[in-house]
Order: structure tokens, then C-alpha cells, then sequence
């Protein structure tokens, strides 16, 4: 009976509430749809101590245990918080000490450290089993200077130099290789093509492509596209080179570098403005074909917590903020590995803990709520950028794709802020619902208000108005008059067995 009684009392509720967000049809996955997360496979987790000869510890600089085993393990973790697809760091076997994967000593062979191509293909088969893609970081520029390539007399002209000092000064010396030498194109070629077939990756992160001819790019694009077509490239770059040198480079994507420096400095503490990156967003959605991948840090930055702490604020809020941002901008985001618990550090070993799993549940929760609409919402990953008001740590701007709109209202201040939209811009026939905290806009006076508590981000949907209609009030007029009903026969039953 008591059962009964709550569904009688619950069903007007659940008409009320059972309306879709968006009527949207569900499209074919493609690249842009993913949400990215870089594993730096050394520092992430521990899965097999049977590769555990050169750990220590207590030196950054040295190995800390993770392999391909403890990256399978934790993909369950990985696929919870919302990631599509890995970016795993360099897997080629690499001089002593290379924990990072750039120290490449050969090409074909994987680091013992990480474990065996049998378990770099369980990592991949547990991923893809999952629906998640893997892509491996592949840097095409730089070698050890131990590499045998180096000490072959016949491969002289394969390096424009054999002992060059690396951009980022914890790499040491490098060995820099001449990609405009066809020998070294149609190498790296056929190294690119054997990992595809070997460990069936869906995709590569160019790493240090950015100084790379467009004419090598080119023709690896092609040769490995040719091979499999819907196989991803993601160039890398340094903040210096133009996006428009990728353009015609046959990538699909290229990091946004430009973008994670204003978005540091933005999101770093409350009041900063943030009308720079909402003009580099329209220019690139403008004027760029190429798919952007937005990030906040990566493993040759300082991390992003580093800038959040030397201002004296809560990191984990901080993160909030720029994930909400950077989720629904247009481009991909990738979140470096330890982002989720505001790992600290400055650039290079410092900034390459071990990640302790000791989670910051509440910034976990928020990444899996944004992640889920990202998968949900195709404005967020498809649609029209416009950016509708910035001023003093507040942004607003709309995202459009078909028939679904969404406004994104992110409040980076430190005080309430209240920002009107024209109800003539949206749809005065409509409403604003709130996806994050649940607020609601309605047209008054022929304008939409948002109003956002400090440091505090919403996602709102357009959509139709929920008022009290026909059907809602026939059927809870017909619920109470049952309910009446079954009291009185409970009534009626109770009074007869009396008698």
C-alpha cells in the first residue's frame, strides 16, 4: 500500500520533469566530439613491479613505476570523469632515464620501463573496449644523442645537429633530425605506419611539429591517411608559430598554445578580463579550418595550479572555473594528466608527480558533469561561437547548432554579477534553463537576466517554456481522484472489518 501511495503521489512530479534538454538527433562520433586527457604513462599509475629496475623515488628526475599496465587499470577512473580518448606519452624504448618518452634510442622497440607491445595492445584493446581512443605522442624533430642513427657515419646528414640543447632546458642535449632529408621523411614514415599496424592506435600527437616543414607534414599525412583514413594527427606547437602555417599541413588539429597562455592568465585569480580570448575564439572560428585542441598546461609548462597558488587562491575552484571554460568553447579540450586533483609543479620534472589518486571529489564531480553535457549537447562541440558580453571576470557567450542554442555564463569575479541578454537575440517564446546550478531565465520586459553567484559558471539551454498546461492539470486532477478513492475504499475496508 505504502508503495502504492508514493507513485500515486510522485507521477505528477515526474510529468513535470521528464522533458528532454535538447532535441537534437545523436550524430556520428568524429574527432571533435572527443574529450582528451594526456597520460604521462611513468607518472600516472603502477600496474606491473616487474618493470620496477630503475625507480627511485625520491628523484623526479628518475622513473616512478608507471606502465601500460597501470594505465589499463585505470581507465574505468578515466572513462568516469568523462574522457573519450588518451593521449599517452612517447612509448619508444629510450636512453637511461628518459621517463618522459623524449630520449628516443629506437623507434620500433617500447620503453621496458612501460612494459612489452603485449601490454601497450592489452592498454589499447581495454580502451577501445571502453569506446575510447588512444593516441600516442610521437615526437618527429629530436632523438637522444645516443641513438645509433647518431653514431652512423652514412646518417650524417640525417641531423641538423647532433648536440643541440632542447627548447625546454630539463631535456638536456638532443639530437635534432633534418626532416627535409627524404630518407629521414620516408623513416619516420614507415615508423608511424608500424606502430598503426602493430599496436592498432586511432592516432598521433605530433609533439614537436611545430617547426616541422609543411612539406614533411604533408606527405606523413598523406602516407598515413592512405593507410587508414580516419587515423587523427595532432600537431603540437610552441605559442610562436602562426595556426596558419598548419593549414595546408594535412593535420587535423593543432594545439591551441596561443589560447592556454591567455586562458592561465585568465583564470589564474578572480577579475582578470577575458575579452582576449573571446576575440582569439572568433578570430580562429573565423578564420581557421583546422580543429583547435584547447588546453590549460601540458607536460612542457608550468602547471597551471603553479599560477593559482603564487596568487593565493583555491586551486580546486580555479580549475572549476577554466575546465567550464574550456569545455565549451569551440575546439577540443585536453586535460594533462593530474589536472583532476591540482597537481602543482613548474615546468619539467617538478611539474611530473606522481599522480596519487587522492582525489578532489568535488572538482571530479564537476568534470563529470561538464564532460556529460559535452557528450549530450552538440552546440557545445559543433556549433556557432558568439560571444555576447565581457566585462570585469564575466563572460557570456552563445554556442548554436541547429535547433539547439546555449548561452555559457562564467563568472570569474568576486562579487554577483548580472548580465542582460535582448529577448529578441534568443526567443521571447522561450526560456533559459539553467544545466549546472539549475537557474532559470525568463523574458521580462522584453530581456533575459543571468545572474551568477562569484566564481560560479552556468550552461543554459533555450528551451520551450514549462508552464501549467491542459495535460498536466487533467492528469493530476485524475491522480487526486484516485488517490481520494483509494483512501476511501481503505476507509470503507477498515470500518467493515470493525463491524
Amino acid at each position: 500500500m505504502k508503495k502504492t501511495l508514493f507513485s500515486l503521489v510522485l507521477l505528477p512530479f515526474l510529468l513535470l520533469y521528464a522533458l528532454p534538454v535538447s532535441a537534437v538527433e545523436k550524430e556520428e562520433r568524429t574527432w571533435q566530439d572527443e574529450t582528451m586527457y594526456y597520460v604521462m604513462t611513468d607518472r600516472f599509475h603502477n600496474g606491473d613491479n616487474k618493470n620496477d629496475k630503475e625507480i627511485n623515488n625520491h628523484d623526479l628526475r628518475a622513473y616512478q613505476g608507471g606502465d601500460f599496465t597501470g594505465a589499463a587499470e585505470k581507465l574505468d577512473y578515466l572513462h568516469d570523469m568523462g574522457i573519450t580518448s588518451i593521449i599517452i606519452s612517447p612509448v619508444f624504448e629510450n636512453a637511461k632515464g628518459g621517463y618522459h618518452g623524449y630520449w628516443i634510442t629506437d623507434f620500433y622497440k617500447t620503453n621496458k620501463q612501460f612494459g612489452s607491445l603485449k601490454e601497450l595492445n592489452h592498454l589499447v584493446k581495454e580502451a577501445h573496449d571502453r569506446d575510447m581512443k588512444v593516441i600516442v605522442d610521437f615526437p618527429i624533430m629530436q632523438v637522444s644523442p645516443s641513438h645509433p642513427w647518431v653514431k652512423d657515419a652514412a646518417k650524417a646528414d640525417w641531423f641538423v645537429t647532433k648536440s643541440g640543447h632542447a627548447e625546454e632546458k630539463w631535456l638536456g642535449q638532443m639530437a635534432v633530425l633534418n626532416l627535409e632529408n627524404e630518407a629521414v621523411k620516408q623513416e619516420l614514415i614507415k615508423v608511424g605506419q608500424w606502430w598503426m599496424k602493430k599496436a592498432d592506435i586511432d592516432g598521433y600527437y605530433l609533439s614537436d611539429s611545430a617547426n616541422a616543414p609543411v612539406s614533411f607534414l604533408q606527405d606523413f599525412s598523406a602516407q598515413l591517411k592512405q593507410q587508414q583514413k580516419n587515423f587523427f594527427l595532432l600537431g603540437g606547437n610552441d605559442g610562436k608559430t602562426d595556426i596558419k602555417h598548419f593549414e595546408k599541413s594535412g593535420l587535423d588539429s593543432v594545439m591551441n598554445a596561443e589560447l592556454a597562455g591567455l586562458l592561465q592568465e585568465q583564470f589564474k585569480n578572480v577579475n582578470e578580463p577575458s575579452n582576449q580570448s573571446a576575440a582569439l575564439l572568433k578570430k580562429e572560428s573565423e578564420e581557421s579550418s583546422l580543429l583547435l585542441a584547447n588546453y590549460l598546461d601540458s607536460s612542457k609548462t608550468d602547471r597551471f595550479t603553479k599560477k593559482t597558488v603564487e596568487e593565493n587562491m583555491f586551486p580546486g575552484t580555479r580549475w572549476m572555473m577554466a575546465l567550464t571554460y574550456l569545455y565549451t568553447v569551440p575546439g577540443v579540450p585536453v586535460v594533462y594528466y593530474g589536472s583532476e586533483v591540482a597537481l602543482n609543479g613548474e615546468k619539467g620534472p617538478e611539474s611530473h608527480r606522481l599522480l596519487s589518486f587522492k582525489e578532489d571529489q568535488e572538482l571530479i564531480d564537476h568534470m563529470k558533469e561538464i564532460g556529460e553535457l559535452r557528450q549530450k549537447l552538440p552546440a557545445l562541440t559543433r556549433g556557432s561561437y558568439e560571444p555576447i558580453y565581457d566585462k570585469d571576470g564575466m563572460t557570456v557567450f552563445k554556442r548554436q547548432y541547429k535547433d539547439e542554442t546555449l548561452i555559457v555564463a562564467v563568472n570569474n569575479s568576486n562579487k554577483t554579477q548580472k548580465v542582460t541578454i535582448p529577448a529578441e537575440e534568443l526567443d521571447r517564446n522561450k526560456e533559459l534553463r539553467g544545466l549546472l546550478e539549475g537557474g532559470l531565465a525568463r523574458p521580462e520586459e522584453e530581456k533575459f537576466s543571468l545572474i551568477l553567484d562569484r566564481e560560479t559558471a552556468e550552461i543554459y539551454a533555450l528551451t520551450e517554456k514549462v508552464g501549467v498546461n491542459k495535460l498536466f492539470i487533467a492528469a493530476l486532477a485524475a491522480v487526486y481522484i484516485i488517490f481520494m478513492a483509494f483512501l476511501y475504499l481503505v476507509w470503507k475496508r477498515g470500518k467493515a472489518s470493525r463491524q
